[in-house]
């Protein structure tokens, strides 16, 4: 049976722990900051994962290039990123930056992702995407757009239009032809990188 005194002693109730009265817990900068690198890093290849539409389940490869503590700090949580970014393990490498390896990488086919200053990751495009597919997939994509930024700015362009609606409506269509016509050049671009 519980008691109001087992409830009130209840870890979920405790206050935070602290050093003694007055101080707070001790925190190591170098620590965060390193966390943070890793987090941007996950958010970088994940972000890239959802760009190129990669299938969910699918495992692709990744070469990290990092220098230093940073180097060794990604190496050292290898499984965790590869768990997070839903990497295939087999295929992840963590190069020295400058090194000949980094080289290497940055010259072949693969999408490159600045994580922070001295961090990057290599996705190499071949395994991310079917490209035939991608390209028909932005094909149509891209001709849809330009059919709706045809319509949208031919009503614009319509006196008609522009002199009897309201403000509102003329701004909101002008709003709608910016993000439709920043939608295309962003299609247009990914295109090009194929």
């Amino acid at each position: 049976p519980k008691t109001d005194d087992m409830a009130a002693n209840a870890l979920m109730l405790a206050d935070w722990p602290q050093m003694d009265d007055n101080a707070p817990l001790v925190t190591d900068k170098d620590a965060i900051a390193t966390f943070e690198v890793f987090q941007a890093l996950t958010r970088s290849i994940r972000n890239a994962r959802a760009e190129y539409n990669v299938e969910q389940g699918k495992k692709i490869s990744a070469t990290i290039v990092a220098s230093g503590h940073l180097k060794e700090a990604i190496e050292a949580e290898v499984k965790s990123l590869v768990m997070l970014a839903k990497l295939d393990p087999e295929q992840v490498a963590v190069v020295e930056s400058g090194s000949d390896e980094a080289k290497e990488v940055s010259a072949g086919d693969s999408a490159q992702l600045v994580v922070q200053d001295g961090v990057e990751a290599y996705l190499p495009l071949s395994g991310l995407i079917d490209v035939e597919k991608e390209k028909a997939r932005l094909e149509k994509q891209s001709t849809k757009l330009a059919k709706e930024i045809e319509k949208l700015a031919g009503r614009l362009q319509s006196k008609g239009f522009v002199d009897k609606a309201p403000p509102a409506v003329v701004d909101k269509a002008r709003a709608e032809l910016a993000e439709l016509e920043d939608q295309a050049s962003k299609v247009q671009s990914s295109l090009e990188t194929l």
